[in-house]
C-alpha cells in the first residue's frame, strides 16, 4: 500500500496541465480540509480527482454486478475500508460546503476518457466568463485512457 501514490496521477497531471495551458493558476498541496488535488483560493473552490478502486467507483467501471464482487478474498475488510473512505469523502464535502467552499469531485475513469471535458469544468466553474481551449491527449494520457477504455468495455 505504501507503493500507491496519493498525488501526481496521471489524471491530476491531465487536469493540471490544461488548466495551466489555459492561464488558470491554482495551488497543490495546500492546508485545506480533506487535502484537496488543487484549489483556487480566492473562487474557494476545492477539486478533487478520486482514484476508482479507493473511493468506491471501481465495480462501476470494471462493469461488475456490485460493490461488493470487485474484492474475491478479504471482502469484509475491503468493504470496510472502501466505505470509510467514502464516508470520509461526505464529511469532507460537508466541511467544506459549510466553510463556503465549492466542491468539485471527479472520477478518475471519467478524467482519462475526457480530460478536456473535465478541465473545461472546472474552468467554467473558476472563471466562467473565461474561454477554454482543448489540448492534444500526452503519450502517457493516450496509454492510461487505452487501459480505462478496455476495462470499461468488458
Amino acid at each position: 500500500m505504501s507503493a500507491v501514490r496519493d498525488r501526481d496521477s496521471i489524471a491530476e497531471l491531465a487536469i493540471r496541465r490544461r488548466l495551466w495551458a489555459n492561464g488558470f493558476r491554482y495551488r497543490l498541496r495546500a492546508k485545506v480540509i480533506g487535502k484537496p488535488d488543487l484549489i483556487f483560493r480566492r473562487q474557494r473552490i476545492a477539486v478533487f480527482v478520486d482514484g476508482d478502486l479507493w473511493h468506491g467507483n471501481s465495480w462501476r467501471v470494471r462493469g461488475l454486478p456490485s460493490f461488493e464482487a470487485q474484492f474475491p478474498t478479504n471482502t469484509a475488510w475491503w468493504v470496510a475500508k472502501i466505505r470509510r473512505t467514502m464516508e470520509r469523502d461526505a464529511a469532507v464535502n460537508q466541511a467544506l460546503s459549510e466553510q463556503e467552499w465549492t466542491v468539485l469531485r471527479f472520477w478518475e475513469s471519467d478524467v482519462l476518457a475526457e480530460p478536456d471535458r473535465v478541465a473545461h469544468a472546472i474552468a467554467n466553474a473558476v472563471k466562467p466568463d473565461r474561454p477554454y481551449a482543448p489540448l492534444p491527449l500526452s503519450q502517457l494520457e493516450r496509454k492510461r485512457r487505452g487501459s480505462v477504455g478496455a476495462r470499461a468495455a468488458r
